[in-house]
């Protein structure tokens, strides 16, 4: 674990050291050592990283923190990197292959990037759930640098002390190389195996990179390149699976909550007048946050707004692919619906019905849902209304990652600033509840935090 020290600052944050870290030595050498990406994988080749960051309270100062708890969260990161080792590799153009086969590739010494840092930013603001500047949770997650396009950096980590007061565990992660699934049991193994002191290194079950599970009879790799390719050609573009309207400066993260009793006064409003599908948490949550953002945003009454979010197909494939399986399994719906129908009082029962609408053409497998699938993405990214999309997932449990100093405070997903994305995750207080993240500016923001409530006050009286 190669590591250097360094006094250099940026704004509040000021580096203390800047690290390398290895997978731990094995009597037998991974295998294997490169894994080809599949058509789930490629998807994500041109997409901005995945940033996740978890807040803790940690009472201690500087020194204590670099002399007695550093060593064992290096150690330990070195243990949990023995399972997930294609996280040290890198992304390239397979070298014995076509060219436009790309694969994780890990070799001998590989490592992960770790920096350490110290920031004088006030934690108690920032593990909050009012609206926040959204570049100062973003100064917590590091940055993925690709020195060399065809040998990208997978994974990234910032830890960064607040003296006295807390600790960030920031996260860095190429979607290219797995799903949210696979990168939050890397981090829940990580964690698990520094509150043990290193004696345990897996939350079970292992990982498998086993990549004859996937199969792709249609070829369907080569045409989501091929026209990723042709789009990046014709546009141009920063290519993200989510489209933003600018980049304003005063953009402000903010988080919303769902108790479980509101969820559920949400799925009797929508049982009660919408059309007979699976009435979910997930589908009437994300129905109601669509419908609260599109009026919070003014869009014209006569626009089409869309709403993707991506599904698990691990159990949808025939044969299902195990829940072990490392690596991205993700596929998209797409929902619409006129934006004059979502702006009523009951707006939620025609979201909902389109999201269960997406949802019911997962039905027609592989074949039928990604036929045609890049040109479908692309068409969202220049759509008058920009589309609304998630990131997480309430299954990831990110509040159950004890590093051994207890349950984070707050976890965020940072990166939702470039996507536009609403992050999703279980509660930190309430079994069965839910946290939404957002970043708007800050004026769009207050109009939602207007919307959010009075939505809820109406679905109380139905």
């Amino acid at each position: 674990m190669a590591s250097s020290s360094s006094s250099s600052s940026h704004d509040s944050m000021k580096v203390l050291e800047q690290s390398r870290v290895s997978p731990s030595p094995a009597s037998v050498a991974p295998q294997p050592a490169s894994l080809p990406l599949t058509f789930f994988d490629i998807l994500w080749l041109y997409t901005s990283p995945v940033e996740r960051l978890f807040l803790y309270p940690f009472p201690h100062s500087t020194v204590v923190f670099t002399e007695s708890y550093l060593p064992n969260l290096k150690s330990s990161l070195s243990l949990a990197l023995h399972h997930f080792y294609p996280l040290a590799g890198k992304l390239r153009r397979s070298p014995d292959s076509p060219a436009d086969l790309y694969e994780l590739h890990y070799e001998e010494g590989d490592s992960v990037s770790l920096t350490v840092a110290e920031t004088d930013l006030d934690f108690l603001d920032l593990v909050g759930y009012h609206a926040r500047d959204s570049n100062k949770l973003s100064s917590l997650v590091p940055r993925l640098l690709e020195i060399d396009v065809d040998n990208r950096p997978l994974l990234a980590i910032q830890v960064t002390l607040f003296p006295d007061h807390g600790i960030g565990i920031g996260f860095t992660v190429h979607h290219a190389a797995c799903d949210g699934f696979n990168s939050t049991h890397f981090i829940k193994s990580w964690a698990s195996s520094c509150k043990s002191s290193g004696h345990v290194s897996l939350v079970p079950p292992a990982p498998s990179f086993d990549r004859s599970v996937i199969v792709d009879p249609c070829n369907l790799y080569s045409e989501f390149l091929r026209d990723m390719n042709s789009f990046i050609a014709d546009n141009n573009p920063v290519l993200v699976l989510a489209a933003v309207e600018s980049a304003p400066s005063n953009l402000v993260h903010a988080t919303f909550t769902l108790a479980p009793d509101r969820i559920e006064g949400l799925k009797t409003l929508v049982r009660s007048k919408a059309k007979s599908f699976n009435c979910s948490t997930f589908v009437v949550s994300c129905a109601y946050l669509w419908t609260c953002i599109v009026k919070a945003r003014g869009y014209q009454a006569d626009k089409t707004a869309r709403f993707s979010f991506a599904v698990d197909w691990r159990k949808r494939l025939q044969p299902p692919t195990p829940d072990t399986y490392f690596g991205n399994c993700l596929g998209g719906c797409f929902a619409e619906a006129m934006v004059g129908d979502l702006v009523q009082e009951d707006g939620i029962i025609a979201a909902a019905e389109a999201i269960g609408r997406a949802i019911e053409v997962l039905k027609g497998g592989v074949s039928k849902c990604f036929s045609g699938f890049v040109p479908r993405v692309f068409a969202l990214l220049v759509a008058e209304c920009p589309p609304l999309s998630v990131a997480g997932s309430p299954k990831f449990k990110v509040y159950d990652v004890d590093f051994g100093w207890g349950r984070p405070l707050k976890v965020e997903v940072p990166s939702i600033k470039e996507t536009g994305a609403l992050s999703l995750s279980d509660s930190r207080d309430v079994q069965c509840g839910l946290e939404i993240g957002l970043v708007l500016p800050k004026h769009d923001m207050e109009a939602l935090v207007t919307m959010f409530e009075e939505g809820l006050s109406f679905s109380d009286l139905c």
